[in-house]
């Protein structure tokens, strides 16, 4: 079967908090306008020419066009036909946007057809909006001498700074835009789905950048992440937040309370800090505290919990070592006594306590 990520396309429909707990937020883009009913994604830069799909829409005007970024990246955009909270996903119906000639009967599992990008950017415009860009590109070229390229001498400034941007090719209050965007992981080939209604009718057309699967953005580790922070109380996450903020601050003195307590203990994960307090004392150099944070676990160093935010184990004395900025004098000599084995018992000192 071709590709076709139903729950990535169908997170479009999802609410915010839904969203915020895929590690998901919605971009607006701006409005598209469209004259022509024919639309075109495509990387405008390289590709501006790129035929319309077959389907087209009977709607005209200004239409939304929004992207859902997770991990800092583009994952989904979407030009919104219908209005969304008029829309139940459930009702719905994909189909893979295609050009002239293209049929999903040639294509074999997982294979789709997709714009490619090479200049890191596609879009949504209207194919009036493509003739506008062409418009404007002859006019650059014939009466600039200096022209090099429609990104260059037209396009650079609105993408310099912006992973978005609203163009319009013929200037301010023209007919037509072309809505421009980062492009998931950047080069490569992408593809478009039509959200169709009971009736056939398109109700959104859907851009896959393919940076995420099953609708979720979160890779492993914040899965791993989040499952640990919906395992505290609220009254144990304060306790350990609490402890964390003393450990960096290196108030020794509102750590014991704290570990007296119960709650939060030396080698258990702060959320908030992503490390524990013995680590938390460790980084800032805090002698005293970490002094404190030892006595709590018999004077034995621990080996540190699996990091729910970092790829590998390490020993807090590697740790300790590694850190570039110097250790303040007692410190690394602290964790070595601490990490050292307990002296064996002397021979027949068992057979004694238990005759």
């Amino acid at each position: 079967m071709a590709y076709l990520d139903i729950d990535n396309l169908q997170s479009i429909f999802l609410d915010d908090e839904a969203l915020r707990a895929r590690h998901l937020q919605r971009q607006p883009c701006g409005a598209l306008h469209l004259t022509s009913g024919r639309i075109v994604a495509c990387d405008p830069l390289v590709q501006p020419e790129r035929e319309p799909f077959v389907r087209s829409v009977s709607g005209r005007g200004a239409f939304p066009v929004e992207v859902l970024q997770g991990g800092g990246r583009h994952a989904l955009a979407v030009l919104w036909l219908r209005e969304r909270g008029s829309l139940q996903a459930s009702d719905l119906q994909w189909e893979a946007a295609l050009l002239e000639g293209q049929s999903q009967d040639d294509l074999g599992g997982d294979e789709f057809y997709g714009y490619p990008v090479d200049a890191g950017v596609g879009c949504f415009m209207d194919v009036d909006g493509a003739k506008a860009m062409a418009e404007r590109e002859a006019r650059e070229s014939a009466t600039n001498p200096e022209y090099v390229s429609y990104y260059d001498d037209v396009l650079g400034a609105d993408l310099a700074s912006a992973d978005i941007a609203d163009h319009y090719p013929l200037g301010a209050g023209s007919a037509n835009n072309v809505l421009i965007f980062s492009a998931g992981w950047g080069d490569g080939s992408y593809p478009s789905f039509w959200a169709l209604d009971a009736a056939g009718e398109p109700v959104a057309l859907v851009t896959d950048f393919m940076v995420m699967q099953g609708g979720d953005a979160r890779d492993e580790d914040d899965k791993r992440s989040d499952a640990y922070l919906a395992s505290l109380s609220p009254e144990k996450l304060a306790a350990l937040e609490a402890l964390g903020a003393a450990a960096v601050a290196g108030d020794a003195t509102a750590i014991q309370p704290l570990l007296d307590g119960g709650l939060a203990q030396p080698n258990e994960i702060i959320p908030s800090l992503g490390e524990t307090a013995i680590m938390s004392a460790i980084r800032m150099n805090q002698l005293d505290a970490l002094r404190v944070l030892l006595a709590a676990v018999q004077g034995q160093l621990p080996m540190p919990p699996q990091f729910y935010r970092m790829d590998e184990e390490e020993s807090y004395i590697d740790y300790a070592r590694r850190l570039k900025k110097p250790r303040v004098e007692g410190l690394i000599e602290l964790l070595e006594n601490a990490a050292a084995p307990a002296p064996a018992a002397k021979p027949g000192f068992l057979k004694r306590l238990f005759s």
